[in-house]
């Protein structure tokens, strides 16, 4: 107790907050156990806790704690707050906050209160176990308790003496406010007013260095302006360079922020250093040093922007050096931004007095430009005057002026300033071409500026050179007519409202160059208006005189049409077309020459004058259609005037000789492309014929031609009528004829149109159809399919595809069928009927043969008993006579056995011959039946190799057979199969010499398999081809009529191949052998 009342008698007779935080830590640990302790307070204002004493620690802890404070002075504070001893604690050795309050083995942590807040803590640390009792624990509370009256107190009487400071210092400022106010009211440039806002910002803000930049240019650039505390020569260094404004936007982060200003720590110093030129006064040797807590230090940057009244930035406030050596409060930053607001005022108000003046000095230059423009007409002095006040009143070195020139489309120069245009031809460049042509391409001003030593030419002055300069476009409406050039020696760019009123200047420039144009112009047109009035009134004499002699062409002209469209006489209209011709060019003598196509000879047709007369319809001369002048202008189909034809070569010796004409002329008569002769005038003046002459005679030749035509047609409509007229009246007599026979024959016949309509029914259809005719005629065939059988919708079907393709009709085509009317058996016949591949109808021919189908019936009847009765005795007579042979009724002398023999073979031929009147019988009645399976032709065909073979060889013959081992199965009668093969081969080697071959082939082919019989042997003749599968029919050979056979095998072949759904044909050549082929289906 006795400790602390003497620590509240000593806290209390002192107001000195460093005695006062000193004698409480030294009481802290001197009451305790503890080896280090720690004093640290909280600013009322900022919130932010910094260290204010330390016992037991060594420099390097206390700056690493220092700088963790600042940094994470929330993991320092619960850390602290927490009460454990680092040895009880688990952490990261490498942790800087273990490395400062390593090897304590106790630790305690006493907050000090003040208002109801944390105002502080004192942190003791012991390296004994258990150093701080509870006695010790009330200690340091009532001591800590002790320590915030006596800190409350003090922080008190500081406050109250730092707002006493401020308020004295506020006056200060307000006062440099008021003068920096007044100078404002002056006309004094903006750098001496910049210039005394920053050494007020110095005295009474407390700022060793400021440095004022404003903001301009487009893109915008800072430049410096002002400096206070700045080396002169470091400040005019730093006023020569230029930065974009972006790189200074580029620092300014939110997170440096404090009201409108950014406060940048030197720590930060990586982020804007490669960023921004900002110039900051510290040697290597102060911005090495730490920083010591609240302290300004070298490498800190303070940002104040002023910002007008528009809310843009129009300039920025940099300061370092302050005068107490702490970092900037909210006080010192408001009171940075009251005289940067003063600054902002002071840039716009000289930016407003230069632009006015500006404005007004562009006024005079434009007043200036338009006397210059309206002073003179002549478009070189008006140039040369505008370009020389533009140059004085812009302060410009060097001037010229470019214009478009429309025939060469290159812009040349026309006048200049500064240096007179060199000798020779001006200067030009085409669009695109330099900085001339660059400006007239994209019609956009150009500003140049020098590089170090590099000089731009002056455009239109060679040998001159600039530093800056500007492009300006001359336009009117979208076109670039000229291009106005400004150029300094001195590198000082143009501002924007130069580079506007240099743009302006050239609009004005380029109105006053298109005006003077015009001018010029104007009085160019009115000289050519008067001298086209002169020439238009004399044209317009000699127009009236041609429109007199056209007035007169043109009536002769419709005389000749109205007498020409009067007659379809060709001899009369050709006459009365010369006369008119001739009176109308007073000729003396005229002839029309026609063309004989046959003879190519030319006809004079038609000709007047004294002593020519010519027979109706002309009279041949002896003249081609190449010969004399009149063959000339056929052949090269052109008019011609021959003004002496004595000395022309295309006048003829024999025409010269008859005729003492001097002048001629000479006109084709051509119709749609056609040359029909010559219309030629004579007189016997020399060179009597003119162009006028020419072309009214070529006029009314193209009427005489047509006239020509048009009787020419007539008489050809005339000729054709009268034609057509006996073609009728043949037609007509063939007509009856046709109808005469049709009711004639027996037959009964029915005619279709195209359409499939009936047209024609003859009375003997009426008879064998029993059809009335009216009921017939007008019908559609396919109203009448009962007339066709029961394939009338395959006819029907058959005659469409003859109508919609007539092409494929072939000679000899046709439809056939039998079917029953009644009692009678009619037979049918149709057949279209074409004429050059058109598709006129068809013809169907119907007959009555009921008695021929009996007859045949009643034949085959015959045959059929016939056959049956022969073979009744045939059979006994064969069986006895091999008996006879074997010896069964005794031994046979030779001639008997000859007798014998003869018998039997004979006996087998009779019995062949009957077996195929009975197939044919049946096939023809239609009572022999198929046993249709599928089967392979291999077996088959080797049966019949093999049974033929050993005849064959015995005539010398070879037969064999190529067969592929995967030909497919075929769906037939085995036995009729083997019936025709049998049949076809003994043929072949019957009908082929001795050695010759015989071949059977076989091969798939679609869905059949065709077999084919080959032979070496005598061959068939072109003429008997198709009569070999006709019933009976033997060929009129040697070996054939040698060889016993009764006609029947290969028309009984043809009728079995047709019954299994093939066909077959035969290929021959006489003396080289045969191949019979027929097919058989595949079975599926």
């Amino acid at each position: 107790m006795r400790r602390l009342q003497r620590v509240s008698q000593e806290l209390a007779a002192t107001l000195d907050l460093d005695r006062i935080l000193t004698l409480v830590l030294d009481e802290a640990v001197q009451g305790s156990r503890a080896s280090r302790g720690l004093l640290m307070l909280t600013d009322r204002q900022n919130g932010k806790t910094s260290l204010h004493g330390s016992r037991g620690y060594d420099e390097d802890a206390i700056s690493q704690l220092g700088e963790l404070l600042r940094t994470s002075p929330d993991r320092v504070i619960t850390r602290l707050l927490s009460a454990e001893p680092t040895s009880q604690v688990e952490a990261n050795a490498a942790d800087p906050l273990n490395k400062v309050l390593s090897s304590a083995s106790s630790a305690l942590t006493i907050p000090i209160h003040f208002e109801g807040q944390v105002a502080g803590l004192i942190n003791l640390q012991s390296g004994e176990t258990d150093a701080f009792d509870q006695a010790t624990i009330e200690f340091e509370q009532a001591l800590a308790a002790q320590a915030a009256i006596a800190i409350g107190s003090a922080q008190r009487y500081y406050e109250q003496r730092e707002r006493g400071e401020l308020l004295r210092h506020r006056a200060e400022q307000l006062a440099m406010v008021l003068e920096v106010s007044r100078a404002l009211r002056s006309d004094r440039p903006l750098e001496e007013i910049l210039e005394e806002i920053a050494y007020a910002i110095q005295e009474s803000v407390g700022f060793g260095l400021v440095l004022i930049s404003v903001v301009e240019g487009d893109p915008p650039y800072h430049r410096r302006v002002a400096a206070a505390g700045l080396p002169l020569a470091v400040f005019e260094r730093m006023r020569e360079v230029r930065h974009p404004w972006s790189m200074v936007q580029e620092v300014t982060d939110e997170r440096f922020r404090i009201s409108q200003s950014y406060y940048i720590p030197a720590e930060q110093l990586p982020t804007w250093r490669s960023r921004a030129d900002l110039y900051v006064d510290g040697g290597a040797e102060q911005s090495s040093k730490p920083r010591k807590p609240g302290a300004w230090h070298p490498d800190d940057i303070l940002l104040v922007p002023v910002i007008g009244s528009n809310g843009e930035t129009c300039g920025v406030i940099s300061v370092d050096q302050p005068h107490g050596g702490l970092i900037p409060n909210l006080n010192t930053i408001n009171a940075l931004e009251i005289f940067a607001a003063q600054a902002a005022l002071a840039i716009e108000n000289v930016r407003l007095v230069e632009a006015l003046r500006l404005r007004l000095d562009t006024l005079a230059l434009f007043n200036d430009v338009s006397r210059s423009i309206a002073a003179k007409l002549d478009l070189s002095e008006m140039l040369s005057n505008v370009i020389e006040v533009v140059s004085r009143s812009l302060i410009c070195d060097f001037s010229s002026v470019f214009l478009l020139e429309a025939k060469s489309g290159r812009y040349v120069a026309h006048a200049a300033y500064g240096a007179p245009l060199p000798d020779g031809p001006a200067p030009a460049y085409a669009c695109g071409e330099g900085l001339v042509g660059r400006v007239a391409q994209t019609g956009a001003p150009l500003t140049v500026e020098a590089e170090g030593d590099r000089r731009y030419p002056m455009p239109g002055l060679p040998g001159e050179t600039i530093n800056s300069g500007v492009l300006a476009p001359l336009k009117v409406g979208q076109q670039v007519v000229g291009v106005l050039c400004v150029g300094r020696h001195e590198l000082r760019e143009f501002s924007p409202a130069e580079v506007g009123t240099i743009s302006a200047l050239g609009d004005q420039i380029s109105v006053a160059v298109e005006n003077t144009r015009l001018f010029e112009e104007v009085r160019r047109f009115s000289l050519e208006m008067e001298q086209r009035v002169d020439e238009r009134t004399q044209e317009l004499a000699h127009a009236l005189e041609e429109l007199t002699h056209e007035r007169d062409r043109v009536e002769t002209l419709y005389r000749i049409t109205s007498q020409l469209s009067a007659s379809l006489d060709l001899d009369r209209v050709l006459n009365r077309a010369l006369e008119l011709v001739v009176d109308a060019v007073g000729a003396e003598r005229a002839s029309i020459m026609l063309v004989d196509r046959p003879s190519g000879q030319l006809i004079h047709r038609a000709a007047l004058g004294p002593g020519i007369e010519l027979p109706p319809g002309g009279r041949p001369s002896r003249l081609s259609v190449s010969d004399g002048l009149a063959g000339w202008v056929i052949e090269q189909r052109t008019a011609v005037i021959i003004p002496d034809i004595r000395d022309d070569d295309r006048w003829m010796a024999l025409e010269r000789q008859q005729d003492p004409c001097r002048a001629a002329l000479a006109v084709p008569l051509i119709v749609s492309d056609e040359v029909l002769g010559a219309l030629l005038l004579y007189h016997a003046e020399p060179h009597y014929f003119q162009d006028e002459h020419l072309r009214l005679v070529e006029t009314a030749a193209i009427q005489v031609s047509s006239a020509i035509g048009n009787a020419e047609l007539y008489r050809l409509i005339r000729i054709q009528a009268e034609r057509l007229g006996n073609m009728l009246k043949q037609q007509q007599v063939e007509a009856t004829k046709s109808q005469a026979i049709l009711e004639g024959v027996a037959d009964a016949v029915i005619v279709a149109d195209a359409g499939g309509r009936i047209i024609l029914v003859n009375a003997a259809a009426e008879r064998v159809l029993q059809l009335p005719r009216v009921e017939a005629l007008g019908r559609a065939t396919g109203e009448m399919l009962g007339l066709y059988g029961a394939q009338a919708q395959e006819y029907i079907d058959k005659l469409a595809n003859w109508a919609d393709h007539p092409e494929t009709y072939t000679v000899g085509d046709h439809l056939a069928a039998q079917f029953t009317i009644g009692e009678r058996i009619v037979s049918m016949h149709l057949a279209p009927v074409t004429l050059n591949e058109e598709y006129l109808g068809t013809v169907s021919v119907f007959r009555d043969v009921t008695a021929e189908v009996e007859t045949e019936r009643a034949k085959n009847e015959f045959v059929s008993m016939v056959s049956h009765e022969l073979r009744t005795p045939i059979t006994p007579i064969k069986g006895y006579a091999d008996l006879l042979l074997m010896g069964v009724a005794g031994q046979l002398s030779d001639e008997q056995r000859d007798f014998l023999t003869i018998i039997k073979h004979n006996a087998d031929r009779l019995t062949v011959l009957v077996n195929d009147l009975l197939d044919l019988s049946r096939i023809e009645s239609g009572r022999l039946k198929l046993s249709v399976r599928s089967m392979h032709l291999h077996e088959v065909i080797d049966q019949v190799i093999n049974t033929t073979r050993s005849r064959a060889e015995q005539k010398g013959i070879s037969v064999h057979s190529e067969v592929p081992y995967d030909l497919p199965a075929v769906r037939a009668d085995t036995d009729r199969v083997l019936q025709v093969l049998t049949n076809l081969v003994n043929n072949a080697y019957q009908y082929t010499n001795s050695g010759g071959v015989v071949l059977v082939t076989a091969e798939a082919s679609g869905g059949m398999v065709r077999i084919s019989v080959h032979d070496t042997g005598i061959g068939i003749p072109p003429e008997l081809r198709s009569k070999v599968f006709e019933r009976f029919f033997r060929a009129d050979h040697p070996l054939v009529q040698k060889t016993p056979g009764t006609g029947l095998g290969l028309a009984i072949v043809k009728s079995l191949v047709e019954m299994h759904g093939g066909r077959i044909w035969a290929d021959s050549e006489v003396g080289r052998g045969s191949t019979f082929t027929f097919t058989l289906p595949i079975a599926r």
